[in-house]
Protein backbone atom coordinates (compact mmCIF):
# COMPACT_ATOMS: atom_id res chain seq x y z
CA UNK A 1 0.00 0.00 0.00
CA UNK A 2 1.15 3.42 -0.53
CA UNK A 3 1.93 6.30 1.70
CA UNK A 4 -1.49 7.60 3.21
CA UNK A 5 -3.27 11.06 1.68
CA UNK A 6 -2.24 13.41 4.23
CA UNK A 7 1.05 12.17 4.87
CA UNK A 8 1.55 11.81 0.53
CA UNK A 9 0.37 15.93 0.49
CA UNK A 10 2.89 16.86 2.87
CA UNK A 11 5.95 15.00 2.02
CA UNK A 12 5.16 15.68 -2.02
CA UNK A 13 5.18 19.34 -1.02
CA UNK A 14 8.70 19.38 0.81
CA UNK A 15 10.29 17.74 -2.05
CA UNK A 16 8.50 20.63 -4.72
CA UNK A 17 10.07 23.11 -2.35
CA UNK A 18 13.54 21.54 -1.57
CA UNK A 19 14.12 20.89 -5.52
CA UNK A 20 12.77 24.32 -6.77
CA UNK A 21 12.92 26.10 -3.45
CA UNK A 22 16.34 24.98 -3.08
CA UNK A 23 17.45 25.86 -6.72
CA UNK A 24 15.80 29.14 -7.75
CA UNK A 25 17.49 28.97 -11.38
CA UNK A 26 16.39 25.83 -12.53
CA UNK A 27 12.36 27.33 -10.60
CA UNK A 28 13.23 30.29 -12.65
CA UNK A 29 14.18 28.87 -15.80
CA UNK A 30 11.34 25.96 -15.83
CA UNK A 31 8.67 29.25 -15.03
CA UNK A 32 9.77 31.03 -18.46
CA UNK A 33 10.32 28.00 -20.52
CA UNK A 34 6.45 27.43 -19.03
CA UNK A 35 4.77 30.27 -21.05
CA UNK A 36 6.45 29.61 -24.20
CA UNK A 37 3.76 27.17 -26.60
CA UNK A 38 5.72 24.14 -27.72
CA UNK A 39 9.23 25.09 -25.71
CA UNK A 40 6.90 24.17 -22.37
CA UNK A 41 7.17 20.35 -23.61
CA UNK A 42 11.05 20.49 -21.97
CA UNK A 43 8.81 21.33 -18.86
CA UNK A 44 6.27 18.25 -18.81
CA UNK A 45 9.45 16.41 -19.99
CA UNK A 46 11.00 17.44 -16.33
CA UNK A 47 8.85 16.10 -14.27
CA UNK A 48 8.30 12.84 -16.27
CA UNK A 49 11.44 12.80 -14.59
CA UNK A 50 9.94 13.07 -11.41
CA UNK A 51 7.26 10.26 -11.65
CA UNK A 52 9.96 7.77 -12.23
CA UNK A 53 11.94 8.67 -8.98
CA UNK A 54 14.07 11.74 -10.27
CA UNK A 55 14.23 15.20 -9.98
CA UNK A 56 12.86 18.52 -11.99
CA UNK A 57 16.14 19.17 -13.45
CA UNK A 58 17.26 20.87 -16.89
CA UNK A 59 19.80 18.14 -17.93
CA UNK A 60 19.27 16.52 -20.84
CA UNK A 61 16.38 18.93 -22.58
CA UNK A 62 16.13 17.11 -25.57
CA UNK A 63 14.86 14.00 -23.70
CA UNK A 64 12.51 15.91 -21.47
CA UNK A 65 11.12 17.71 -24.78
CA UNK A 66 10.22 14.34 -26.18
CA UNK A 67 9.27 13.12 -22.74
CA UNK A 68 7.14 16.07 -22.72
CA UNK A 69 5.37 15.17 -25.83
CA UNK A 70 4.92 11.56 -25.70
CA UNK A 71 3.04 12.68 -22.02
CA UNK A 72 0.90 14.88 -23.85
CA UNK A 73 0.32 11.96 -26.24
CA UNK A 74 -0.78 9.54 -23.68
CA UNK A 75 -2.86 11.95 -22.55
CA UNK A 76 -4.52 12.83 -25.77
CA UNK A 77 -5.57 9.53 -26.22
CA UNK A 78 -6.96 8.80 -22.85
CA UNK A 79 -8.83 11.95 -23.28
CA UNK A 80 -9.95 11.44 -26.86
CA UNK A 81 -13.26 10.24 -25.73
CA UNK A 82 -14.31 13.04 -23.56
CA UNK A 83 -13.28 15.90 -26.11
CA UNK A 84 -15.52 14.36 -28.80
CA UNK A 85 -18.42 14.10 -26.52
CA UNK A 86 -18.03 17.47 -25.22
CA UNK A 87 -17.57 18.63 -28.99
CA UNK A 88 -21.03 17.08 -29.14
CA UNK A 89 -22.29 18.46 -26.56
CA UNK A 90 -21.69 22.07 -27.19
CA UNK A 91 -22.94 21.46 -30.62
CA UNK A 92 -26.15 20.49 -29.03
CA UNK A 93 -26.28 22.99 -26.29
CA UNK A 94 -25.91 25.74 -29.06
CA UNK A 95 -29.27 24.13 -31.10
CA UNK A 96 -31.00 23.63 -27.61
CA UNK A 97 -30.30 27.04 -26.95
CA UNK A 98 -31.02 28.53 -29.98
CA UNK A 99 -34.87 26.54 -30.49
CA UNK A 100 -35.43 27.51 -26.71
CA UNK A 101 -35.01 31.17 -27.50
CA UNK A 102 -36.84 31.28 -30.87
CA UNK A 103 -39.88 28.97 -29.91
CA UNK A 104 -41.53 31.50 -27.12
CA UNK A 105 -41.53 33.65 -30.47
CA UNK A 106 -43.10 31.09 -32.61
CA UNK A 107 -45.26 29.64 -30.34
CA UNK A 108 -49.31 30.57 -29.77
CA UNK A 109 -49.40 29.03 -26.50
CA UNK A 110 -47.83 30.86 -23.31
CA UNK A 111 -47.32 27.26 -22.11
CA UNK A 112 -45.26 25.39 -24.67
CA UNK A 113 -42.33 28.30 -24.18
CA UNK A 114 -41.74 27.60 -20.15
CA UNK A 115 -42.04 23.87 -20.71
CA UNK A 116 -39.83 23.76 -23.52
CA UNK A 117 -37.43 26.27 -22.01
CA UNK A 118 -37.43 24.03 -18.99
CA UNK A 119 -36.70 21.25 -20.60
CA UNK A 120 -34.15 22.35 -23.15
CA UNK A 121 -31.92 23.88 -19.90
CA UNK A 122 -32.23 21.00 -17.71
CA UNK A 123 -31.28 18.63 -21.03
CA UNK A 124 -28.29 21.06 -21.03
CA UNK A 125 -27.28 20.19 -17.38
CA UNK A 126 -27.32 16.87 -17.43
CA UNK A 127 -25.02 16.99 -20.78
CA UNK A 128 -23.00 18.88 -18.65
CA UNK A 129 -22.66 16.17 -15.89
CA UNK A 130 -22.35 13.64 -18.32
CA UNK A 131 -19.31 15.27 -19.71
CA UNK A 132 -17.87 15.86 -16.54
CA UNK A 133 -18.38 12.39 -15.36
CA UNK A 134 -16.66 10.83 -18.82
CA UNK A 135 -14.38 12.89 -18.64
CA UNK A 136 -13.50 12.26 -15.00
CA UNK A 137 -13.33 8.72 -15.80
CA UNK A 138 -11.09 8.28 -18.65
CA UNK A 139 -8.86 10.84 -16.51
CA UNK A 140 -8.57 8.29 -13.96
CA UNK A 141 -6.63 5.84 -16.20
CA UNK A 142 -4.44 8.37 -17.79
CA UNK A 143 -2.37 9.63 -14.62
CA UNK A 144 -1.17 5.92 -14.07
CA UNK A 145 -1.09 5.38 -17.60
CA UNK A 146 1.78 8.71 -17.75
CA UNK A 147 3.13 7.02 -14.77
CA UNK A 148 4.24 3.70 -16.42
CA UNK A 149 4.96 5.43 -19.42
CA UNK A 150 7.51 7.34 -17.24
CA UNK A 151 8.92 4.36 -15.81
CA UNK A 152 8.50 1.73 -18.46
CA UNK A 153 8.47 2.96 -21.81
CA UNK A 154 5.59 4.30 -24.45
CA UNK A 155 3.81 1.68 -24.58
CA UNK A 156 3.23 0.73 -20.86
CA UNK A 157 1.00 3.60 -20.92
CA UNK A 158 -1.74 1.38 -22.79
CA UNK A 159 -1.47 -2.12 -21.13
CA UNK A 160 -4.09 -1.79 -18.96
CA UNK A 161 -4.18 -5.15 -17.04
CA UNK A 162 -0.79 -2.78 -15.61
CA UNK A 163 -3.27 0.24 -15.17
CA UNK A 164 -5.41 -1.47 -13.36
CA UNK A 165 -3.12 -3.34 -10.63
CA UNK A 166 -1.77 0.04 -10.31
CA UNK A 167 -4.65 1.87 -8.99
CA UNK A 168 -5.90 -1.47 -7.48
CA UNK A 169 -2.61 -1.51 -5.28
CA UNK A 170 -3.29 2.00 -4.46
CA UNK A 171 -6.75 1.25 -3.47
CA UNK A 172 -9.79 2.54 -5.73
CA UNK A 173 -11.62 4.89 -2.93
CA UNK A 174 -7.59 6.23 -1.70
CA UNK A 175 -7.05 7.17 -5.20
CA UNK A 176 -10.14 8.65 -6.37
CA UNK A 177 -10.55 10.96 -2.86
CA UNK A 178 -6.43 11.74 -3.90
CA UNK A 179 -7.43 12.82 -6.85
CA UNK A 180 -10.29 14.82 -6.08
CA UNK A 181 -8.26 16.53 -3.06
CA UNK A 182 -5.36 17.51 -5.14
CA UNK A 183 -7.59 18.82 -8.06
CA UNK A 184 -9.19 20.91 -5.28
CA UNK A 185 -6.28 22.19 -3.73
CA UNK A 186 -4.64 22.94 -7.31
CA UNK A 187 -8.25 24.67 -8.50
CA UNK A 188 -8.17 26.98 -5.32
CA UNK A 189 -4.69 28.16 -5.63
CA UNK A 190 -5.10 29.00 -9.33
CA UNK A 191 -8.33 30.98 -8.78
CA UNK A 192 -6.88 32.71 -6.15
CA UNK A 193 -4.18 33.58 -7.80
CA UNK A 194 -6.46 35.39 -11.00
CA UNK A 195 -8.59 36.86 -8.76
CA UNK A 196 -5.70 38.81 -7.80
CA UNK A 197 -5.21 41.10 -11.09
CA UNK A 198 -1.88 41.72 -12.27
CA UNK A 199 0.52 40.47 -9.27
CA UNK A 200 -1.61 37.56 -8.51
CA UNK A 201 -1.20 36.73 -12.49
CA UNK A 202 2.37 37.15 -12.55
CA UNK A 203 3.06 34.88 -9.31
CA UNK A 204 0.97 32.53 -10.91
CA UNK A 205 3.35 32.22 -13.41
CA UNK A 206 6.12 31.01 -11.00
CA UNK A 207 3.62 29.23 -9.33
CA UNK A 208 2.44 26.54 -11.74
CA UNK A 209 5.81 25.27 -12.03
CA UNK A 210 5.88 24.42 -8.09
CA UNK A 211 2.21 23.09 -8.48
CA UNK A 212 3.51 20.42 -11.42
CA UNK A 213 6.40 19.23 -9.45
CA UNK A 214 4.03 18.60 -6.01
CA UNK A 215 1.68 17.24 -8.33
CA UNK A 216 4.36 15.08 -10.08
CA UNK A 217 5.53 13.92 -6.74
CA UNK A 218 2.27 13.31 -4.99
CA UNK A 219 0.96 10.81 -8.51
CA UNK A 220 4.49 8.92 -7.91
CA UNK A 221 3.94 8.22 -4.46
CA UNK A 222 0.77 7.37 -4.94
CA UNK A 223 1.72 4.35 -7.49
CA UNK A 224 4.84 3.36 -5.29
Amino acid sequence: MSIGIGDNLTQSFEFAKEKLGGNIGTWLILSILNIVPIVNWIVYGAYVKVLRGGDPDLDNMGKSFVDGLLALIIGFIYMIIPIILIVFVSVGMFTISSVTTVTPMSSMSPVVPVVTTGAGFALMFGLIILCIIVAFFFALFAKPAVVNFARNGFSAAFRLGEIFGMISKAGWLKYIVSLILFWLIFGAIILLCLMIPIVGWILLIFIIPFLYCWGSKYLANLFE
